[in-house]
């Protein structure tokens, strides 16, 4: 098997024949952010009332800040003309769908709408106008959350031009948070009565599993760096080795909180991204005789890891999966099936940013009794709210990063550092898109700000 090489540090002032910019500035700026990113995740995950607001103010302040303090030298290669329409047009659309449209327009994009419009015409009196959202307010509101995102993604890729040469400053805000996160989840449980389980500053213990899970591979392949770094150069320094069992005490703390979160999906997604991980780096440097042993005995692994390191509660839990208070997964088929009218009712455009909560209730059949505010499928909400257009853009922008990502992991002569981060986001785009499937964990403010940092990771990949 061929690992890929280390490469030497480059100069701190010279890099590929452009000037770094001073170090001091990139550390205020990655401490900034992780301020900001803090305060949503602290604040119940951003979930709870608006909180959120100072971190998206913050978040903004930070970009506005970054982008006019920078000289024009100092600022990394243009970005790829794909992913740059991709991120103007994604908050453009969501505009799009807010702005007041003539009512026979409305009623050739989006008939649904247009009949919505019409009844609440003969209660307050029509205006001849219409948003293709149903809650127009709502969708300009969470629009700060989307610009905001978008505004991580672009200052964390800068950052990886900046930082090149130390490419693992990036990673080091989303672990320290996560990680005060699993923590304090795990002091809840050692201190809590019978049941308690980790839920860290989180309303919802599988949202704070989501934000464990996209972290974990950060931290494993964190050691794994440092760890190859010393074998590679022969540099077995005190330094190194605590650098490295740092990060395989996160990775535990973070694996273990999982475990005691109780989350059925959390843990599995954490175990597939440990399974993609492990497949990618041993499968593609295996000879075709060797590879399915490899992923084999990689798989193998992962199910001895479910069966002897799992919690008797967690266990329980899984044994009873259509039981117990919570959502269960006959209520979450019974709610996908009641969204496909609603897709179907608003096919192209959707039915606006945030619009499932106001629109569900008429093709609500069997949860008449509460009231249902998210799909518990991201990929079902997306296509309700966003419809086909938004949808599209949406599913490219995925696509791109994934193959990005995917294609840097595999690839044999990457160097050490962007082969791990490569790694990596893999692990952790994996494990978000596969919880996707029975949460709405892209719903979270910090879930979903720690997604975007990711995406500024890998369209920075190319830097390293």
């Amino acid at each position: 098997m061929s690992w890929p090489t280390a490469k030497p540090l480059p100069s701190p002032t010279m890099s590929a024949g452009r000037t770094v910019p001073t170090q001091l500035s990139t550390g205020i700026t990655l401490v900034a952010l992780t301020l900001g990113f803090g305060n949503i995740a602290f604040w119940w995950g951003g979930m709870q009332g608006r909180t959120w607001q100072i971190g998206l103010l913050f978040v903004g302040l930070i970009g506005v800040v970054f982008w006019t303090w920078m000289r024009h030298e100092h600022l990394s290669p243009p970005i790829d003309p794909w992913l740059r329409w991709l991120l103007l047009l994604l908050p453009a659309y969501v505009v799009f769908q807010a702005v007041p449209l003539p009512l026979w327009l409305v009623r050739v994009l989006s008939p649904a709408r247009a009949e919505l419009s019409d009844g609440m015409a003969k209660v307050f009196g029509g205006s001849g106008w219409a948003t293709l959202s149903v809650i127009p307010g709502e969708t300009v509101f969470q629009l700060l959350g989307v610009v905001s995102a978008l505004l991580v993604w672009l200052v964390v890729r800068e950052l990886s031009w900046r930082c090149s040469n130390q490419p693992w400053l990036l990673v080091i805000p989303p672990l320290v948070v996560a990680t005060l996160e699993a923590v304090l989840g795990l002091v809840q449980v050692a201190e809590g009565a019978m049941g308690t389980v980790a839920e860290g500053t989180y309303a919802n213990r599988n949202h704070f599993a989501g934000l464990l899970e996209m972290s974990l591979p950060f931290a494993v392949m964190t050691g794994v760096a440092f760890f190859q770094r010393a074998r590679t150069f022969n540099e077995f320094t005190a330094a190194l080795a605590g650098l490295q069992a740092c990060a395989l005490l996160v990775a535990t703390l973070m694996f273990v909180a999982i475990l005691y979160s109780l989350s059925r999906m959390g843990f599995v997604a954490a175990l597939f991204a440990l399974l993609l991980m492990g497949t990618l780096a041993w499968g593609s440097r295996l000879t075709a005789g060797k590879r399915w042993v490899g992923v084999a005995v990689i798989g193998s692994s992962i199910v001895l890891g479910f069966v002897f390191l799992s919690p008797d509660p967690l266990i329980f839990r899984f044994a009873e999966i259509n039981a117990g208070d919570e959502v269960t997964a006959y209520d979450r088929a019974l709610m996908w099936k009641e969204t496909l009218p609603l897709i179907a009712a608003y096919p192209i455009f959707g039915c606006g940013l945030v619009g499932y909560e106001s629109t569900f209730p008429r093709f609500n059949v069997t949860s008449q009794s509460h009231t249902v505010d998210y799909a518990h499928n991201d990929y079902l909400q997306v296509l309700a709210e966003l419809g086909l257009v938004g949808s599209v853009l949406v599913g490219v922008l995925v696509v791109g990063l994934l193959s990005r990502t995917l294609r840097i992991a595999c690839s044999r002569y990457s160097n050490l550092d962007r082969w791990a981060l490569a790694l990596a986001c893999s692990g952790a785009l994996g494990a978000i898109l596969l919880h996707s499937f029975v949460d709405f964990n892209l719903y979270v403010p910090a879930n979903a700000m720690l997604l975007a940092w990711i995406g500024g990771i890998v369209s920075g990949l190319e830097f390293f």
